[in-house]
């Protein structure tokens, strides 16, 4: 019985030879593609190490996070309280210029104080040559007038003028006494003219 089937195995054999020899005669055409098969086992074994490294790539970075979470933390400290900015102007200004300002005021105070020098200086030529005047034309009765005058202006200038400005105000407060009676009595005309009217 081995026999039989030592027989069986090796016509198995020889068909399966047959075929396999028939194969080959048929299809000599089809290239060799031992070396781009080794290629793609090489590529396999790169791509089986690298999908072995993804877990430890893909690893969450949570060294980093922490980081930059206390970043954010510091940051947003800072910005709630905002640095405070001195601002200070500087001015440029050139000695030149102040003092050509300065020299400028200086010229308008002195044409100012001399043009008000000038006026009184006027105002005193002015009562200097009336005075002269009066001196001249007036008659026997005024000159002892005059000459009491200034012999009382001599002898105390500052009370004698003192005096001369007081009469002059109350001269100027009489004469406005005057003008508020003038206008009272006009007023009361014209009341009783309407008083007439109406009757």
């Amino acid at each position: 019985m081995n026999e039989l089937l030592l027989q069986t195995i090796i016509d198995k054999l020889n068909k399966v030879d047959e075929d396999v020899r028939q194969i080959n005669s048929v299809a000599p055409q089809i290239p060799d593609y031992t070396e781009q098969l080794k290629i793609v086992g090489v590529s396999l074994v790169q791509i089986k190490t690298d999908i072995a490294g993804m877990p430890e790539r893909l690893k969450f970075p949570a060294a980093a996070v922490y980081t930059l979470s206390k970043n954010l933390e510091i940051n947003n400290d800072l910005l709630k309280r905002p640095p405070v900015q001195e601002i200070s102007h500087h001015h440029h200004v050139k000695a030149g210029a102040i003092v050509s300002a300065c020299l400028f005021l200086l010229l308008v105070l002195g044409s100012v104080w001399l043009f008000n020098t000038r006026s009184i200086l006027q105002a005193y030529r002015e009562g200097d040559i009336k005075y002269r005047y009066m001196q001249l034309q007036a008659g026997k009765q005024l000159r002892p007038f005059l000459s009491t005058i200034d012999s009382l202006y001599h002898a105390h200038p500052q009370a004698f003028r003192d005096s001369v400005v007081q009469w002059e105000e109350e001269r100027q407060r009489i004469a406005a006494m005057l003008r508020e009676a003038l206008e009272k009595e006009e007023e009361a005309s014209q009341l009783r003219n309407r008083a007439g009217k109406i009757r």
